[in-house]
């Protein structure tokens, strides 16, 4: 199974952490497998897993959660399907007693792009179908938009690119690390961003 270079970062951001973490978004709690022991997992989701073990909570209406209940949350992949992103943003670090860390995807990745300009689709979190879908984004999210939102808005924060790894040679990978140097809005698959408290 693929995983996304996200959950590895995260490991090792999350290594020496104990207490509390809520993972906003989460379907299936992926990121528990990644999470040491001493960290007490607790996943919510709009809709429930497999093991009915996720809160259910709309992160569109109002969060049914109270302040400082938890140490760490993330929302990896969640904020773009939002309509309110800084409200949301702001509401769970009141829930959190000591950061959130988010991830958004970058769609001015050169892969995106090329999809676009050679078969005229962003994927499928942006067609227009006409009907309600929960799934959809909300927002076109990418490294200058991202970087400018954060820095507006917060000031204790540090912000990690997340390169691609999946249908990637390895050599691929490196080439694009060294190249989002020079282009980082072209060659970012993602940005994680911690912000504390």
């Amino acid at each position: 199974m693929w995983l996304d270079n996200k959950f590895l970062i995260l490991q090792k951001i999350l290594e020496k952490e104990k207490g509390s973490l809520l993972d906003v978004g989460c379907r299936d709690q992926i990121l528990k497998k990644f999470l040491n022991e001493d960290i007490d997992y607790k996943g919510a989701d709009i809709v429930q897993n497999k093991q009915n073990t996720n809160i259910i909570q709309d992160f569109n209406k109002e969060l049914n959660l109270s302040d400082n209940s938890f140490d760490t949350i993330t929302a990896l992949d969640v904020l773009e399907h939002t309509e309110e992103p800084l409200k949301i943003i702001k509401k769970l670090l009141q829930i959190s007693k000591k950061q959130l860390i988010i991830n958004l995807p970058n769609i001015a990745y050169y892969e995106k792009r090329l999809n676009f300009l050679m078969m005229g689709d962003l994927g499928n979190k942006y067609h227009f179908s006409g009907t309600k879908n929960q799934d959809r984004h909300h927002w076109f999210t990418n490294y200058i938009l991202i970087q400018k939102f954060i820095s507006l808005n917060f000031s204790n924060y540090k912000i990690i690119p997340v390169f691609k790894t999946r249908n990637k040679l390895k050599f691929l990978f490196y080439i694009e690390k060294y190249l989002y140097k020079i282009f980082p809005n072209l060659f970012c698959w993602s940005l994680l961003i911690i912000i504390k408290k």
